[in-house]
């Protein structure tokens, strides 16, 4: 069964197997639901311990597996450490690392000008990169990680599938109930551009309720350029009117797709792999083939995606997107947070203005 047959089944559908399968589902759900949030309210009472690190610690995380743009979220984060003439360093656990790197790894690598250390054992991490000189940590994908104390915990919410079909894994995506949000200093909600203004402020609502102690935030995923197989830009509207077949093994694909043909391509074809998938030749073999039947003239893919390509070979010319993220509502006070718990060294210049203040969209 693959990931998009288990979503089937977590929204609601999945036929009669669907049926049979989700009370059964819902019972596991119970209990790890129960177990998640007995685990932090051991935590937020001291029964189990969290360790403090010689620097600011700031985590982005998620309450559902996968999908809410975390990555360029912590490459936007890093971006503005910078400016305040910080020294970061990125601590990430290696989820389905290979030969010591990962998916998440690899991409942070090519975003982020700062330190990346894999160790699942984020504050033994923490404490490499403070070593090796660091003076603030970024940690990626840590809100369930409590060993590791923070000063700043912001928590990224997908405005198309914010709570992951209302239940805890396994019959829905969320990773904790949504009670773990009072723990966050601050929400942004991604892809917030997606969806209807109503549909929006329904959210808001419900999010400053389950969160009433965190700033929201509003944030899109916005296209830079693509990058084409010799690593050279090609502007977005290079593409606009091509057949195109695009393939992606993401936690939330139709972002991507979506994003595609708002960039007026002729998305002829798509192909959603699942989340970390690993390439080899077969899977281009089916890509390869699905864009003959299709007479599509490129492939497109994400970052992500094109990190793990190297040294395989597809019958047409692949681009990959390049996305930021964008904070298009709540962006001073976000930046006054990062500011608050990693402030600019005295004496350090200001000098460096922010060239996005104008459309900060305050």
């Amino acid at each position: 069964m693959n990931e998009k047959e288990i979503r089937d089944i977590m929204a609601g559908g999945g036929g009669p197997w669907g049926a049979i399968v989700r009370p059964w589902l819902w019972l596991a759900s119970k209990s790890y639901g129960d177990f998640m949030a007995i685990r932090r309210w051991e935590y937020r009472k001291g029964f189990r311990k969290s360790y403090p690190v010689d620097a600011p610690v700031i985590c982005v995380g998620n309450l559902t597996t996968g999908g809410t743009g975390k990555t360029p979220m912590v490459a936007w984060v890093v971006e503005q450490l910078r400016r305040l003439e910080r020294r970061p360093a990125i601590i990430t656990r290696g989820y389905k690392a290979r030969a010591g790197k990962s998916d998440e790894a690899e991409m942070l690598d090519v975003l982020c000008d700062c330190q990346i250390i894999v160790n699942a054992d984020r504050v033994a991490g923490a404490r490499t990169g403070i070593v090796a000189g660091a003076d603030v940590v970024v940690l990626d994908d840590g809100f369930q990680h409590r060993r590791l104390r923070r000063d700043l915990d912001m928590v990224l919410i997908d405005a198309l599938n914010p709570f992951g079909y209302g239940h805890t894994l396994p019959r829905g995506m969320m990773r904790e109930r949504t009670s773990a949000l009072a723990d966050a200093h601050a929400v942004v909600m991604t892809r917030s551009d997606l969806v209807a203004p109503e549909v929006l402020e329904l959210l808001r609502t419900q999010l400053a309720e389950i969160a009433p102690h965190a700033s929201l935030h509003l944030a899109a995923h916005r296209p830079v350029k693509w990058i084409d197989e010799t690593g050279a830009d090609v502007p977005l509207q290079d593409l606009h009117g091509q057949r195109a077949l695009a393939f992606c093994g993401l936690g939330n694909p139709e972002g991507f797709f979506g994003t595609v043909r708002r960039l007026g391509v002729d998305l002829v074809s798509q192909m959603s792999l699942d989340d970390h998938v690993e390439y080899d030749a077969k899977v281009v073999e089916r890509i390869n083939e699905l864009a003959d039947t299709h007479e599509a003239a490129f492939l497109l893919t994400t970052q992500k995606d094109a990190v793990k390509l190297s040294g395989l070979q597809f019958a047409r010319p692949l681009r990959q997107l390049v996305v930021a993220m964008d904070v298009t509502e709540g962006r001073d006070e976000l930046l006054d947070r990062i500011a608050g718990v990693a402030p600019r060294p005295e004496g350090a210049a200001d000098d460096d203005p922010d060239p996005d203040a104008a459309d900060s969209g305050n």
